[in-house]
């Protein structure tokens, strides 16, 4: 009886020792699978990071292609010429005549009192002096 306990306890034994035989083998698996797995999550991250730098870029190109263009607008518009000729032709401007420009002395300003400083009153009496020639 004794060889038949002494069987059992060597299987026992090497069924023991097989399990742990195998925990660094999986172990090593494990960390492989993480390593793994977080090389793909890098890798994914700079994929990611490198397509935003392309659309930055392609971005960047199309306004520097709209800055020039505007720079050479703005270069063309700066001749008073070229100015005056937009003016008249494209806006429909013209240079008034000497009949109706009109100048306004500012020197002489005369002071009637208290009706100038009055908010309510100031209007109206402005209004009312634009009638006579006073």
């Amino acid at each position: 009886m004794k060889k038949s306990t002494d069987r059992i306890t060597k299987k026992r034994y090497n069924v023991r020792r097989n399990k742990i035989q195998n925990k660094p083998f999986m172990f090593t698996m494990i960390i492989v699978a993480v390593v793994l797995i977080s090389v793909i999550a890098m890798y994914s991250q700079v994929a990611s990071l490198d397509r935003q730098i392309l659309a930055q870029q392609t971005k960047i190109d199309e306004l520097t292609k709209v800055k020039n263009s505007l720079a050479g607008e703005v270069k063309g518009i700066r001749s008073s010429a070229q100015v005056a000729d937009e003016a008249m032709y494209r806006l429909g401007m013209v240079y008034p005549k000497e009949n109706q420009i009109v100048y306004v002395d500012s020197s002489e300003e005369k002071k009637v009192g208290d009706i100038n400083y009055n908010v309510f009153l100031s209007p109206i009496v402005s209004v009312l002096r634009s009638f006579t020639k006073d």
